[in-house]
C-alpha cells in the first residue's frame, strides 16, 4: 500500500480533503492505517506541485470527521492501462 497523505478537512460537498504527497488515480480505493475500506479517490485538485485529493467516505461504515488527520492509503496497484484493468475480452483484441 502507498501513501496518498494526511486527511485535512471534510468539505461541506461531503468530500474528505486529503493533501497528497502521492496521487493515485480517480476511482481507486483507499484505506486508512489498518488497511480498512474508507471510500474512493472522487477527484485530484489544485497545483501539480501540492496535489489534493478528494476522497468520496462510505458514510455507512464511517464517520467522515473522524478520519480528519489521519493518514490515507491506496493499494498502488496500477496496470498498463492507468489504474483500470483489462477483462480478458479486452487482452484478446
Amino acid at each position: 500500500m502507498q501513501l496518498i497523505g494526511r486527511a485535512r478537512l471534510y468539505s461541506r460537498n461531503k468530500n474528505l480533503v486529503v493533501e497528497a504527497s502521492n496521487v493515485p488515480p480517480i476511482g481507486e480505493k483507499v484505506y486508512d492505517e489498518k488497511a480498512m475500506l474508507v471510500g474512493y479517490v472522487y477527484d485530484v485538485i489544485g497545483p501539480v506541485t501540492s496535489p489534493f485529493v478528494l476522497v468520496k467516505v462510505d458514510e455507512s461504515r464511517w464517520e467522515p470527521e473522524a478520519l480528519v488527520g489521519k493518514l490515507l492509503y491506496w493499494s498502488g496497484n496500477v496496470g498498463p492501462t492507468g489504474g483500470k484493468l483489462r477483462t480478458k475480452k479486452q487482452r484478446k483484441k
